[in-house]
């Protein structure tokens, strides 16, 4: 009876929900335009416990701090900051944390935009190492808008620049700039 216990004990295999999360960030400059790597990303999770938590500003995205949604509590650390991540072939705009609790806020800031985004996620995939993803920053959007698909969880919420960002010299007529429309 004990050998076949261990017999039928060593077919399974440890069933685990961690993974590491895998972002590739790109830009999108102008409706239509096409998507190109961003040169910096800053991303990180929180281990919530729950999707009542929110980033209140750009400043506080990309110096890692979360508000709870009624605005009483911050958090100022970060439970896993994203490192680079090498794939063959990329620009330099890949990212991943390693992920093992849920429900997680994963939080993505693009300096050069000016612009965040963040999502809530669920561990429920068995067995997977990597998660890879895609977040497009449509850097020509005046509004908050949401990327991804609601339906299959992996929604994020993307929050435009504060204000307009500055074209650079020779982008428009006379050197005015104007602010972007939807």
């Amino acid at each position: 009876m004990a050998l076949t216990a261990t017999l039928l004990g060593s077919c399974f295999k440890k069933v685990t929900t961690d993974t590491t999360l895998v972002v590739k960030t790109l830009i999108e400059r102008e409706s239509g335009g096409d998507d190109v790597a961003a040169q910096e990303v800053i991303a990180y999770a929180y281990y919530t416990g729950s999707d009542d938590w929110t980033v209140a500003s750009y400043e506080d995205a990309v110096q890692g701090i979360i508000t709870d949604s009624l605005g009483v509590e911050r958090r100022t650390t970060p439970d896993v900051t994203a490192a680079p991540f090498e794939r063959e072939g990329s620009e330099h705009n890949y990212v991943s944390m390693p992920l093992n609790q849920s429900p997680v806020m994963v939080v993505v800031a693009v300096p050069e935009v000016k612009m965040y985004a963040f999502t809530f996620r669920t561990l429920e995939a068995e067995n997977l190492p990597q998660t890879f993803v895609t977040l497009i920053f449509h850097s020509w959007k005046s509004k908050e808008y949401t990327e991804g698909n609601k339906n299959k969880g992996s929604a994020w919420l993307v929050f435009p620049p504060a204000e307009p960002l500055e074209e650079e010299e020779g982008d428009t007529e006379g050197g005015q700039t104007s602010p972007s429309v939807d």
